[in-house]
């Protein structure tokens, strides 16, 4: 499990080949810090047919059971940027394209959702699910079940150092493995 902080999401890797891309909030209410269910850098958004971004796993599903079926991009601002709050109707910074490096605090290591499995090795694939902590609930990264185990949801990168070795955090790197 994690702590919410101010900077939930940071880079290991150099940041200079990852293509950002703004996507405009379907609910620009999101980028205001003072909603309770505010958007937080590290969590994971995909796209609506209207070419909006929405929450990869929906914040009002159950835990457990909620997760992403398509391709999902992790926000790279913190809760309460003035620029994402100021562009909130023209585009909100996801990490869109590239090769990257994070350390975030948007995980559940000990969550199995749809076929996927606690985060217990190095490399194990992730995907995106309804998570919960520190009294709300994320679009965060979980584990994803054994390779050909029959977890067919899309994996969005590889664990490379586990929270326990991390001070708390999950370092993964991005991956298009499916």
């Amino acid at each position: 499990m994690s702590t919410l902080q101010r900077i939930n999401f940071s880079p290991v890797s150099d940041i200079l080949p990852i293509q950002r891309r703004d996507f405009s909030l379907n609910d620009p209410t999101l980028a205001n810090p003072t909603n309770p269910t505010c958007l937080v850098d590290g969590e994971w958004f995909t796209l609506n047919t209207s070419y909006q971004a929405i929450r990869a796993a929906l914040i009002t599903g159950t835990v457990g059971t909620t997760f992403a079926s398509v391709r999902s991009f992790p926000v790279f601002a913190e809760k309460g940027r003035y620029d994402v709050q100021a562009m909130s109707r023209n585009g909100i910074p996801l990490l869109y394209r590239g090769d990257y490096e994070f350390d975030t605090r948007i995980f559940d290591a000990s969550a199995a959702v749809h076929g996927g499995a606690a985060i217990t090795y190095i490399m194990q694939p992730l995907k995106v699910a309804l998570i919960s902590f520190s009294g709300r609930n994320f679009s965060g990264l979980v584990g994803h079940g054994t390779p050909g185990g029959g977890d067919v949801d899309p994996i969005v990168g590889y664990c490379t150092r586990l929270p326990s070795s991390n001070g708390g955090q999950l370092r993964f790197i991005s991956g298009w493995a499916s």
